[in-house]
């Protein structure tokens, strides 16, 4: 059992980005996963002082399905962001510049279709901690996804599905489908890193838009639910030591 994709999603609801090797902290996500969101025009969030938001306050495929169809490249270091769709630059600029985050909050309203009047803005941790994730759920976690739990699914179904609309971190196999959940409550070890598996993962109406073309072409909560009897898929872990590792790394129970 062993580590085949690491991914990252430095922005809520766009497309991630496949790591090499991370290093990881108790009690956090994955080094910039989730570390901005475009808020919605409503959204009060305080950067200063970010605190766990549900999704709905935020751009997210579960709504914005047309998201999936942006390309997104975003330097975290020098904090660069370039956003594309078929190849075309629909946003180039710094993160760092009021001026380009204006832009950038046109520019996302124009792709999507909003009304400028109601224009979503990036939003980030600039508290001085700056490990704040705009994940779905309260917890610091990393997600994890058995590709044989996906096959599985994906021949009861007899449709192609795309491991990425499951937008997991750490994509694994090397067990049987479903196994994953007998891990709730244990630990596992990976590389030096030891995890504690603690929920399973429910699916909502963004697993429905095909990663691809951006259509919502398959009802995967109510299809999880017909065929296994509940809408889980993948699993929750927290991190509970620092440590390093990589693609490849053997995953112990």
């Amino acid at each position: 059992m062993s580590i085949k994709k690491i991914i990252r999603y430095p922005i809520k609801g766009l497309n991630g980005e496949f790591l090499k090797s991370i290093q990881l902290s108790p009690n956090l996500t994955i080094p910039g996963d989730r570390k901005y969101a475009f808020a919605k025009y409503h959204n009060n969030i305080d950067e200063n002082n970010p605190i766990y938001m549900r999704k709905t306050n935020f751009l997210a495929l579960v709504k914005e399905d047309k998201l999936s169809l942006l390309h997104c490249e975003l330097n975290l270091e020098n904090k660069e962001l370039k956003l594309k769709y078929k190849k075309q630059i629909v946003f180039s600029g710094s993160l760092n510049e009021k001026s380009d985050l204006f832009e950038l909050s046109t520019s996302i309203s124009k792709f999507l279709g909003i009304d400028l009047k109601k224009k979503p803005r990036l939003v980030t941790d600039k508290s001085k901690f700056e490990n704040h994730s705009f994940s779905d759920i309260p917890d610091k976690a990393i997600s994890f996804i058995n590709l044989n739990t996906v096959k599985d699914f994906e021949k009861k179904l007899h449709k192609s599905i795309d491991f990425s609309r499951f937008r997991g971190n750490i994509i694994f196999d090397g067990i049987k489908a479903w196994e994953e959940f007998n891990w709730i409550e244990k630990r596992i070890k990976i590389g030096e890193v030891e995890v504690q598996i603690f929920r399973k993962i429910k699916r909502c109406a963004a697993t429905e838009v095909n990663p691809q073309n951006g259509k919502r072409d398959i009802n995967v909560p109510n299809q999880l639910h017909k065929l296994y009897g509940h809408s889980d898929l993948g699993v929750y872990g927290l991190v509970l030591n620092k440590g390093s590792l990589k693609t490849g790394d053997e995953i112990k129970i």
